[in-house]
């Protein structure tokens, strides 16, 4: 009975000391893991260079960010630019392979994505200040790899969940629920291929699928350009004759 107390003694101790790191602790070595804090703040804008690919197509995408909250991406297929952009106020898009050439205001539910968008770093770093709330789920296996889960509840009570690396502390899926109109999505992107840019680490390999699909669209970055100098106007939606 004695050597028994003394091994529940032990697996109490060992179980309440991986419970006792916090989301926060989790969440500050993500950070670090990144670059820190420093290293990330000094980025005030960036480029993404890459391509899509998926349904036999390979389009290429640049992506704009500056901070605060502004973005833009361009995708590009045969001849034509499908944009989305965000000015750090409001959204617009075009979309040229619908018909709709002339730039457009966003609706509510894809101006709220763009402005994630605009957000580079990832929602994570300084999660309290941007209005999330974070909890730490406990670690998991994710194919192979011991993972800690992250539930993030934005405002507004849409959840998303992040799997951290337990080794790096990298991101390697986040999967997220949504309600676009009375239709509620839920999907997830898978994160690999990590590199440093300025003493900073970004993902250079993605996927986007549903959840359940074997296989969605890959998106690739071949560049990563940090603090050119970008005017404000490029953000904004342009004029139209209507």
């Amino acid at each position: 009975m004695k050597k028994l107390s003394i091994f529940a003694l032990f697996i109490l101790f060992f179980t309440s000391s991986i419970f006792s790191q916090s989301v926060d602790d989790v969440i500050s070595s993500h950070v670090k893991a990144l670059g820190g804090t420093d290293k990330l703040s000094a980025i005030k804008s960036i480029k993404f260079t890459g391509k899509f690919s998926g349904g036999g197509f390979e389009v290429p995408v640049v992506f704009i960010a500056k901070r605060p909250e502004k973005f833009r991406m361009d995708i590009t297929f045969q001849g034509n630019s499908q944009i989305q952009a965000f000015d750090g106020t409001s959204g617009w898009s075009t979309n040229p392979f619908q018909g709709k050439k002339d730039p457009e205001k966003a609706p509510k539910e894809l101006e709220k994505q763009m402005k994630e968008q605009a957000d580079f770093e990832g929602p994570l770093v300084n999660y309290k200040d941007k209005g999330y709330k974070a909890e730490l789920m406990g670690k998991e296996d994710m194919e192979g790899s011991e993972v800690y889960k992250i539930k993030l509840t934005d405002k507004d009570g849409e959840v998303s969940y992040y799997y951290l690396d337990a080794a790096t502390y990298l991101i390697l899926k986040e999967t997220k629920k949504r309600k676009i109109g009375e239709k509620e999505t839920n999907s997830e992107t898978i994160y690999g291929n990590y590199q440093a840019v300025d003493g900073v680490m970004f993902a250079m390999a993605m996927e986007f699928r549903e959840v359940g699909q074997t296989e969605g669209q890959k998106g690739v970055i071949e560049k990563i350009e940090t603090n050119m100098d970008i005017e404000d106007s490029y953000f904004k939606m342009p004029e139209t004759n209507k």
